[in-house]
């Protein structure tokens, strides 16, 4: 709304995730079909679908320091549980991290 109409009260701004250039929903159909080509012409993209990115996104949160409680909020979800068992993933890095760590404590 370009602010000048009065405002329902049930209105509710949208701010789609995926957008085309003027601002409209790109629908998930385009994206998955953007994401098909992607997996069929980039070697190392074998069956990828849009949807990983989610779990990309939960991982690097996490791994760079955010709170598990605020990235459950971010994703949406109604527990903490399914962010950390589904969508946060273990990376080479953090793994080496936790070794590191068993070794200081084990001296």
């Amino acid at each position: 709304m370009d602010g000048t109409a009065h405002v329902p009260e049930d209105y509710k701004e949208i701010d789609f995730v995926c957008r085309r250039e003027d601002g409209t929903l790109m629908r998930p159909s385009s994206i998955g079909t953007v994401c098909k080509i992607i997996a069929k012409k980039l070697p190392g993209f074998e069956g990828f679908h849009f949807h990983v990115l989610r779990h990309t996104y939960t991982t690097n949160l996490l791994s760079n320091g955010a709170m598990p409680k605020d990235v459950q909020e971010l994703l949406g979800h109604s527990d903490v549980s399914t962010t950390m068992n589904i969508y946060a993933h273990a990376t080479r890095e953090s793994k080496k991290a936790s070794v590191r760590l068993l070794d200081e404590m084990t001296g």
